[in-house]
């Protein structure tokens, strides 16, 4: 049972979020017009691959995560007990991509500017983890349905399975092939930097949350739910940002990518994007509903 101080603290947060999730989407919305995808002002020092990749993750951040940061505003101020969860995704897709934006481009060999918006990438970074962080302090475990044990569990296989997927299907493969012949790896030479600021990212953070977020589930601790949607709310967007830069490779006629990559990477955002709106779809139900 909630304290007082819990219900208020809770309260706080959800009047933080109203706004600081409005500039986030604002933030986003503004850094993808300036990019590749809008007015080109920022010239990232990426080759011809990466700047493709750009625009379609711009795309995504333009016209799927900067309304969601919006909508989950909105709904943060009705005290809608959606509003601080939806707001995950944009958040921590916004924390997961700053540092791709800074930290990739290749600095020494390639042209741009984009070192000169820098400070401002650091800055939407931060307002990203704090909006997430204020996101995990405006919610109420107990609020999160279904909320039985039954479920629970349920979400704890969901989180081995994004784990596995991150982890085993995506990166290992990768990492291995470059460790053994880094030749082999078409995105790897195109990009070193990048490569393994991703695979970093994957292995080092996203695939241990996940799993960590499923011994908690299945340990019946408090945070573990919250944590789910946490992950949930991240892989959310990543499938629809993979597709996206896929698509925007293949009209570019970038030869890193083929039109089968392509279709099995667009049919697996539909996949994704559909099972998200499936976990989330109990935390509009009116209450009363039955939970399962």
């Amino acid at each position: 049972m909630q304290t007082l101080s819990e219900t208020s603290a809770r309260a706080d947060a959800s009047k933080v979020l109203e706004r600081s999730g409005v500039v986030l989407g604002i933030a986003l919305a503004v850094n993808s017009v300036l990019g590749p995808f809008g007015f080109e002002l920022i010239d990232y020092r990426y080759g011809e691959s990466m700047i493709n990749q750009a625009i379609g993750l711009d795309a995504v951040a333009l016209f799927v995560a900067a309304p969601l940061a919006v909508v989950a505003s909105g709904l943060a101020h009705r005290g809608h007990t959606a509003g601080p969860v939806l707001m995950f995704a944009p958040a921590l897709f916004a924390a997961y991509m700053m540092p791709q934006y800074l930290i990739g481009p290749d600095y020494a060999n390639l042209p741009g500017n984009n070192e000169d918006v820098a400070l401002g990438h650091i800055a939407l970074f931060v307002l990203a983890v704090f909006v997430a962080v204020t996101a995990w302090r405006a919610i109420d475990p107990a609020d999160l349905r279904p909320n039985t044990t039954t479920s629970d569990r349920r979400r704890g296989w969901v989180m081995v399975g994004v784990a596995v997927f991150i982890g085993v299907g995506r990166q290992l493969p990768a990492v291995a092939g470059v460790v053994d012949d880094p030749t082999s790896n078409d995105a790897y030479l195109d990009n070193p930097t990048a490569f393994w600021l991703v695979a970093f990212l994957d292995l080092g953070v996203i695939a241990p949350a996940a799993f960590a977020t499923a011994v908690g589930l299945r340990a019946g601790a408090r945070w573990a739910r919250t944590a789910a949607y946490a992950v949930i709310g991240w892989f959310s967007l990543v499938p629809v940002s993979v597709a996206a830069m896929n698509v925007a490779m293949l009209v570019n006629d970038d030869p890193l990518v083929t039109t089968a990559d392509t279709i099995v990477f667009t049919a697996a955002a539909a996949v994704f994007t559909i099972g998200a709106v499936w976990l989330y779809r109990p935390l509009f139900r009116r209450s009363g509903v039955p939970e399962s």
